[in-house]
């Protein structure tokens, strides 16, 4: 397994200011990874009620940063 890692944004609105957030995935390869990303914007978009952008990082291999 790897450890995919994104970065979450929520946009700036009137009622909220822009939060950013890292979440590290582990899949066996870059497909799950985004089909789990997928499913965590739609989670997040619902609990906050505002858009979620995503931005790949990299991925981790055995403890080694590769980006």
């Amino acid at each position: 397994m790897k450890q995919y890692i994104f970065s979450f944004y929520t946009d700036h609105t009137e009622q909220a200011k822009p939060v950013v957030w890292e979440e590290t995935i582990l899949a066996s390869g870059m497909m799950e990874a985004f089909s789990k990303v997928k499913m965590l914007m739609e989670k997040y978009k619902r609990e906050k009620g505002v858009p979620i952008r995503v931005q790949y990082k990299g991925v981790r291999y055995r403890h080694t940063d590769i980006a």
